[in-house]
């Protein structure tokens, strides 16, 4: 079991999606690299970047933001627990470089944090080339992992490797299935085969989902 945040959201109003990763991966991703290197009890153990290309959203009333009309990013930030996050956030090098430089690259009013305890079903080979990652957001109730690898059948064996995280504090995500495919073709399909096993084969207390489907970029594997 290991301790992370999830920060998922939309680009900064105004922006382009090129002009948003760029700056995400390019100035940001190298000022948490700075930070890393000057500050390694404080700083990310490891950080990864994953940009958004593609996904399934629920849209409609009383779905939480900033799932609405989709995400445009998810970064994974591993610290060791709650303490070490709030710690990190409070050192001079956080509040006059990154904090700063946040609304430059996304809507903070389009940004949620979640805390998550994640649990590995299946590992990936680390080994490998950064992959295309499908993050399944459950805004009701989750599926156990058995049924929900149950209800995928076949498709569940097309993931090069799985976690489930489940947030450490209130949410407006209730869990979060993050499986890892080879490519941005195997992840479009992943998606679409995963969004249909859920409706036609889970109950349908779990239809109250988002997925995104994006490209990982590993920026400090830890």
């Amino acid at each position: 079991m290991s301790f992370k945040v999830l920060m998922a959201g939309r680009r900064r109003r105004g922006q382009t999606l090129a002009e948003h990763r760029h700056h995400m991966k390019d100035v940001h991703g190298r000022l948490v690299l700075d930070y890393i290197a000057a500050e390694p009890d404080n700083a990310p153990r490891r950080y990864v970047q994953n940009h958004v290309f593609d996904g399934i959203f629920p849209g409609g009333e009383g779905k939480p933001e900033p799932f609405v009309r989709g995400v445009d990013f998810v970064t994974e930030i591993w610290v060791p627990d709650l303490a070490s996050l709030k710690a990190s956030r409070e050192t001079p090098f956080y509040q006059t470089h990154l904090l700063p430089d946040e609304p430059r690259m996304v809507d903070p009013e389009q940004v949620v944090g979640i805390p998550v305890n994640e649990e590995i079903v299946r590992a990936p080979d680390e080994t490998g080339a950064s992959r295309v990652k499908v993050f399944v957001f459950w805004h009701a109730t989750a599926p156990a992992i058995p049924a929900l690898i149950a209800a995928l059948g076949v498709t569940a064996d097309a993931a090069l490797g799985h976690s489930r995280c489940t947030p450490a504090v209130p949410s407006p995500v209730k869990a979060i299935d993050i499986f890892a495919l080879a490519d941005a073709a195997a992840g479009i399909g992943f998606a679409q085969a995963c969004r249909d096993a859920i409706r036609d084969r889970l109950p349908a207390e779990h239809d109250n989902f988002s997925i995104a489907i994006a490209n990982e970029h590993v920026l400090n594997a830890g």
